[in-house]
């Protein structure tokens, strides 16, 4: 590979084998290697190479080149040189007992021969171009298959005009001629034919022409357009009327249907080397700038239907050669996004574009993406490669299938379908919001607060404005010590207490449910923890020494010799106990037992490295900071934790916020940090009624929601989450009746519901109203059907409740479901519900006499009726 490279081709009829062609002609074969050691000294890319097989040499006359498309002759050159002739050569040696190798075709006068193409289909043709002469034709077609030795095999020629066909050999019948000539006193500049149309090609004709010729007809004037567009004429393999031809800096498009101008015309920076549309993908053209290291493709985009309109192109960029010039490429003829390219130093690189892909994500987290033809892959949820995406979408389908946030009595098994650590703490403190409300609800108040510790201690507007604690001395739980340690209290202390699941100062039953609720999740450290926190270091060193035993507590730590150093706790500030376990609490991995021990070892009420532990839950630390803290100190750091949590989006913040507009803030930032729509959603529904469900956000995020689920096909989950979001909120009208049963005469319905309104400014309805029952239309007073087993006719009851006896009495059904209306969808008969269910339970026609309907096997239920009825 010294010589210079000026093309490259792969060829025609092998998909592994491509030539480079400069002034010497080299065959190379592809070779891959899966273990990416490449044994050959021409690397076309990391898997591949490239092996040299044959080599021919002295073509420095050489001016166009052509690969012969018939299959029967995969090595053969049509070789043209400046001299006017035109060569079959072969490109190995030992083919050259191949009948086509050594013929020569000349034309009548001599000089350069500029264009060479062979026809796709009838591949013994070939069509050669030459430069302008007076008295000769511009273009010759070649048939290269005749025999040198018989006269009359031009009668073989049957695809042409006889009247265009020249004798095949002068009088010494050693020279072939061609089978037809045309283009008189005119040069051929690039020639293209037609892959469908073997009798039809266009050529550049002079400079100044394209021209549209048929063989069958030569006589016939061309079609043709006047452009300077004469140069690397080619045609779109898939669209058979797209063409490009270029000249300077310009390409343009043409669509041979409408050939007066160009469809598209653009313009580069330098002059075009060369145009060539890929053969496996429609309307994918590459080119190729003078002196660039970059190939531009464009992507024809033409409007399905209407080829009036100019059609769009997206230009790509790709880069082989990053740091050298690009000489020439070719596309590969079967390998779709295959592009074999050279650069000027000679370097060969066999380059895969990587397409645009087309993504689609369905709704139930399907995603599939497409690459040229071919569907690549197609992944959903359960794949492992899904997981990495970490789709908030999936947990969110997940939950909702598994009942999340619809148990509306039991609020704390929420957290567990969650399965998120960073939900939980809501979960609890709506659990504790709701324990609260039934309190709220025996004080005879209206509506209960979801408030949170920020608002309790520091009010909602003014974080100055709140009741003065009083410090006081406490001493250790059933320790005689004379140690004592200051306490802070007062009712809005308590009330925070409670909220994060302490209980109050002087409640210690909430204190020691919470404890053992702890001990029976395994958390021992954090139950241990808060018992010390609360002075009871007693029991913490019972639950220590508990979890020491226990199965389930895995942890670094030996819990029996933290409760052993615990036991040996000192009051003295200069003790050796304080002094050692000072030193040695840093080397405890668990953030709870560190924090116990740092709140023993405190000095002048120096608790920061409790209350700045993010390991430590926000809870415990805003309980430990209620307790221990002054009223300044407090507000400042609760100050301070409301705004890292409402920044960084913890639900944990809840409890600190409430459902205030900074919980609103907080939620919101929590939605956009993690797209998590369903909690905030739900969090609304379980804090019903209230006034946030006016808010915008709030109303924003329920749609949403309810969106997602439909979306989903959870139909169930979307009405239980209607039925309780409408039952539960007060602030809104519920939606009115959309479904009515119609009369068969006026089309209007048959129930009394529009005619039973309650009574204005009341709920109530006139009870002799509501008890009645109905047989006709209330509209047209017409008779409804009659039941078709009992005969009777239809009647509906009013549709409303009954009237209230008490506030809180349960609603009553004023008919029974085996009095209600039931019909077959097919034939339009039915009858009472308890007297169609007992027919169809030994039959499957309907009861009318002459009616053939199989309506029970019609029915999708009907499979799974049972003797319950």
């Amino acid at each position: 590979m010294t010589s210079p490279k000026v093309d490259i081709l792969w060829s025609p009829t092998e998909s592994n084998r491509f030539i480079t062609v400069g002034t010497d002609i080299q065959l190379f074969e592809v070779e891959y290697h899966k273990d990416g050691i490449l044994k050959s000294f021409f690397p076309l890319s990391e898997t591949s190479s490239a092996n040299l097989i044959a080599s021919s040499s002295d073509h420095q006359y050489l001016k166009c080149f052509a690969w012969c498309t018939n299959s029967d002759y995969p090595l053969v050159l049509a070789i043209g040189s400046s001299n006017g002739h035109i060569t079959l050569e072969s490109i190995e040696p030992t083919s050259k007992d191949v009948e086509l190798i050594g013929r020569e075709f000349v034309p009548k006068i001599i000089r350069a021969c500029s264009v060479l193409s062979w026809n796709p289909i009838e591949t013994n043709i070939l069509l050669s171009g030459f430069d302008k002469s007076r008295g000769d034709n511009g273009i010759y077609l070649w048939d290269v298959t005749r025999s040198l030795y018989s006269s009359s095999t031009i009668d073989a020629v049957t695809n042409y005009d006889r009247r265009s066909v020249f004798s095949a050999y002068d009088s010494t019948n050693t020279t072939v001629k061609p089978v037809l000539e045309l283009g008189l006193s005119e040069n051929a500049c690039s020639a293209y034919w037609f892959h469908k149309n073997p009798h039809i090609f266009v050529c550049g004709m002079s400079g100044k022409f394209l021209k549209l010729y048929d063989t069958r007809d030569s006589s016939k004037h061309p079609e043709s357009t006047l452009t300077r567009a004469t140069f690397n004429l080619c045609g779109d393999p898939e669209v058979e009327h797209r063409l490009a031809s270029s000249f300077d800096c310009n390409f343009l498009l043409w669509d041979v249907r409408n050939f007066e101008k160009p469809v598209v015309t653009i313009t580069r920076p330098k002059p075009i080397v060369k145009l060539a549309w890929s053969p496996t993908r429609s309307g994918l053209l590459a080119v190729l700038c003078k002196d660039s290291s970059s190939i531009n493709l464009y992507d024809i985009q033409s409007p399905i239907g209407n080829d009036e309109v100019e059609p769009a192109l997206v230009e790509r960029i790709i880069q082989p050669f990053p740091s050298h010039s690009a000489l020439s490429f070719a596309w590969h003829p079967t390998h779709e996004n295959r592009m074999l390219g050279i650069s000027q130093n000679n370097q060969l690189i066999d380059y895969k574009i990587s397409d645009r892909i087309t993504l689609n994500w369905s709704p139930t987290s399907e995603i599939v993406w497409t690459h040229g033809k071919k569907i690549l892959q197609c992944v959903d949820s359960r794949d492992e490669f899904y997981l990495c995406l970490n789709d908030i979408s999936v947990k969110m389908r997940k939950r909702a299938s598994q009942g999340y946030g619809l148990k509306m009595q039991k609020v704390r098994s929420n957290a567990e379908f969650a399965d998120d650590p960073n939900l939980t703490g809501v979960w609890m403190w709506l659990d504790l919001v709701k324990t609260y409300e039934v309190d709220t609800k025996k004080r005879h108040q209206k509506q209960p607060k979801y408030e949170g510790v920020y608002s309790v201690i520091c009010g909602e507007n003014d974080s100055s404005a709140f009741s003065q604690s009083e410090p006081r001395r406490v001493s250790w739980v059933g320790i005689n010590s004379d140690c004592r340690i200051i306490k802070y209290t007062c009712e809005e202390r308590e009330r925070a207490l409670q909220l994060c699941g302490w209980g109050a100062d002087l409640d210690s039953v909430a204190l020691y449910k919470f404890l053992e609720r702890l001990e029976n999740d395994g958390h021992y450290a954090r139950a241990a923890a808060i018992a010390v926190f609360n002075l009871e270091i007693r029991r913490g060193i019972k639950i220590l020494s508990k979890g020491a035993l226990s199965r389930s507590h895995k942890s670094s730590c030996d819990l029996n010799a933290i409760a052993m150093a615990l036991a040996g706790y000192t009051e003295e500030r200069s003790g050796l106990w304080r002094e050692v376990s000072g030193a040695l609490k840093s080397q405890l991995t668990d953030s709870y037992l560190r924090a116990m021990f740092a709140f023993l070892t405190a000095d002048n009420d120096a608790y920061e490295e409790i209350l700045k532990d993010n390991k430590i839950v926000v809870q415990d630390r805003m309980a430990f900071a209620c307790l221990y803290l002054n009223d300044k100190k407090l507000a400042e750091f609760l100050d301070g934790l409301r705004s890292r949590m409402t920044e960084t989006g913890n639900l944990d913040g809840l409890l600190l916020t409430g459902l205030t507009n900074d919980g609103l803030f907080l939620i919101q930032r929590y939605v956009d940090t993690t797209g998590d729509v369903q909690t905030a959603s739900l969090i609304i529904l379980h804090t019903l009624p209230s006034q946030v469900c006016r808010d915008p956000r709030a109303q924003s995020w329920v749609e949403n929601y309810r969106q997602l689920l439909d979306t989903w096909m959870l139909w169930t989950h979307r009405a239980m989450f209607d039925v309780n979001w409408y039952n539960k909120n007060t602030q809104i009208s519920k939606p009115t009746q959309q479904i009515f049963v119609s009369c068969n005469f006026c089309r209007r319905s048959v129930s009394n519901f529009l005619q039973l309104r309650p009574i204005s400014g009341s709920n109530r309805v006139p009870a002799s109203s509501a008890n009645r029952k109905i047989t006709c239309c209330p509209g047209c007073r017409k008779p409804l059907p009659r039941c078709s087993l009992c005969l009777c006719h239809m009647g509906t009851a009013a549709g409303l409740p009954m009237q209230r006896q008490a506030e809180n009495e349960e609603r009553k059904k004023m008919t029974d479901f085996s009095n209600w209306l039931t019909w077959c969808q097919t034939c339009r008969h039915g009858g009472h519900s308890a007297h169609i269910l007992e027919w169809f339970r030994n039959h499957n026609e309907c009861p009318v006499t002459g009616c053939m309907c199989k309506c029970m096997s019609l029915d999708a239920t009907g499979k799974h009726v049972t003797e319950v009825y």
